[in-house]
């Protein structure tokens, strides 16, 4: 797979900033947190694949155990040890145990729960005329959907098995500024001031609120102001994001609540394709080529979610305007950022 073409300085470039390799605290909270979360993983596993893939299930679990065992033991035996190395390392214990989708029913769930709120987000927005206002609230709106993350300490226990409020979520948001990273002023002058941005290429996160009530309304919004959209998901499962195929499947069902939706998929300003990813970060040295198509005439990126945007490529530069967007749900993840867990981060960087 090639390495994105955006990147300002691909040979300098690693996705994550924390090295386990050198940092013990760090990996031993990690190599912790996935023995522990992966007892989740296991009881929605049984719910997707039923009795039968019981063996399996507990094969993964003893696997997994035993992959952060020996990393305990031997952290360099990947050669590199980070947040994105645990993740493949979990998917492969996954996949070689055949349960390719522990959440695909609870992403199913959060995606029909969250469609039947979908058109009173998009009446909302169709009510603002003012472009810097919009983006506030799409932006709460994206920081309020991003709560919905299964992979993190903060947020698994409340919302896997019910879901979250979106609107009071987004409603404790509102006025709350400055948030812990809080560069949204500068994106909006940018938006309402500088010339429009041709193409944008959104790297979404989780399925349910995150992606039908935070990403689509501020695509739509990008979209209908005149850049054209692509938006790229992972291109297998891992947690409760959304993949490509997922996303295909979605944007129809959401077109025939929302004629301006359908209008702008219809005519093409608002694309999917894959990333290529296969883990909740995202390693631009390998992303697919779609990805790399729709880069040639990108000016716009925007990585959402707390993997993509924060435990990945955070202080990767690009050669074009970037915005690195979430809400921090894992204590020692703020703690690094110099934060809590809640807080919220919006990074611009005008190229």
């Amino acid at each position: 797979m090639p390495m994105f073409t955006l990147l300002s300085n691909p040979a300098a470039y690693r996705p994550c900033t924390q090295n386990m390799l050198q940092d013990v605290e760090f990996r031993d909270y990690w190599l912790g947190h996935f023995v522990e979360h992966f007892e989740l993983m296991a009881t929605l596993a049984l719910q997707v694949y039923g009795p039968s893939a019981a063996a399996d299930i507990s094969a993964a679990r003893q696997d997994l155990a035993a992959e952060m065992a020996a990393l305990a033991l031997q952290p360099d035996r990947y050669g590199e040890l980070d947040l994105q190395m645990l993740g493949l390392v979990r998917q492969n214990c996954l996949s070689r145990n055949h349960i390719p989708d522990p959440f695909l029913l609870t992403k199913q769930r959060e995606n029909t729960a969250m469609l039947a709120l979908y058109p009173r987000v998009a009446a909302e927005m169709n009510g603002y005329t003012d472009v810097s206002q919009t983006l506030r609230v799409l932006v709460e709106g994206a920081f309020a959907g991003n709560i919905f993350d299964l992979g993190a300490t903060a947020t698994t226990k409340l919302y896997a098995h019910e879901s979250p409020d979106f609107f009071k979520v987004r409603a404790g948001l509102e006025g709350k500024r400055p948030w812990l990273v809080d560069q949204l002023d500068s994106f909006s002058k940018r938006l309402v001031y500088g010339p429009l941005h041709h193409k944008a290429l959104i790297f979404v996160d989780n399925a349910g609120s995150d992606f039908i009530l935070g990403m689509i309304p501020l695509a739509r919004f990008l979209a209908q102001r005149g850049t054209r959209v692509c938006l790229l998901a992972n291109e297998s499962a891992s947690l409760n994001d959304m993949t490509v195929s997922e996303t295909r499947e979605l944007l129809p069902r959401l077109a025939q609540l929302d004629p301006l939706l359908a209008t702008l998929l219809n005519t093409g300003k608002i694309t999917c394709e894959s990333s290529g990813g296969t883990t909740p970060l995202i390693d631009l040295r390998h992303i697919s080529e779609a990805c790399n198509r729709e880069a040639a005439d990108a000016d716009l990126l925007i990585f959402e979610g707390m993997g993509r945007a924060l435990e990945s490529n955070f202080n990767a530069s690009f050669k074009v305007d970037t915005v690195k967007l979430c809400m921090i749900k894992e204590d020692i993840i703020a703690q690094r950022h110099g934060g809590k867990v809640f807080d919220v981060v919006f990074r611009y960087d005008r190229n």
